[in-house]
């Protein structure tokens, strides 16, 4: 006791019962019936953590997307967009999606034209024609395929919508031969949907 009130003395404690009483801990010591701090950690009825479900990010998060198809010595390049925010998508829920497609690494000499533009929706559980554009249409150098698609509603409760886009293209095999071959460009487009409108 007398070495504890020397100490005291020397570091300027006010008394003894401060010294004995103080409801400070020590470092790296815990108050007696005090527990330790620990993060809170919210479980689930069964014990475990409880996790929130995540929507998974999907291309038109960012409102467009651009794709590039090799097609043997040319390229098809798909840009996507759309005005809607992707991220708000359910099943029932419409979607607007605009297509532009035009050629890349090609000349303007060999006629290049869309026969079919055609996009398939799979919800997991249906497979629906959801859009099919036939004609004659000229995409030769500079001039694009420009197109909207209007996607029809899923599946109650789909996660995701896999979208199959198939461009039938007609190439000149020599410039003003009238003569062509078929080429089909095939992409696809993942759309990830809330479920019951909330993640």
């Amino acid at each position: 006791m007398t070495a504890a009130v020397l100490s005291c003395s020397l570091a300027g404690c006010g008394s003894i019962q401060e010294l004995t009483s103080s409801s400070r801990p020590l470092l790296g010591k815990t108050p007696a019936g005090a527990s330790p701090a620990e993060p809170a950690v919210s479980a689930s009825a069964s014990g475990a953590p409880a996790t929130t479900p995540a929507r998974e990010s999907g291309p038109l998060d960012t409102g467009s997307v651009v794709r590039r198809v090799k097609q043997g010595d040319f390229t098809v390049t798909l840009t996507y967009w759309t005005s809607d925010d992707a991220k708000l998508y359910t099943a029932a829920s419409v979607k607007t999606i605009n297509v532009a497609a035009h050629i890349e690494d090609a000349d303007s000499e060999h006629r290049v034209t869309v026969s079919t533009f055609q996009v398939t929706q799979d919800d997991g559980s249906a497979r629906t024609e959801a859009y099919t554009d036939k004609g004659k249409f000229d995409v030769t150098p500079p001039y694009p395929y420009n197109t909207v698609v209007t996607l029809p509603a899923a599946t109650t409760g789909a996660t995701r919508l896999t979208l199959t886009i198939r461009m039938d293209l007609l190439v000149e095999t020599a410039p003003e031969s009238n003569s062509y071959y078929r080429s089909t460009a095939l992409d696809t487009l993942t759309l990830p949907l809330l479920r019951n409108g909330a993640a």
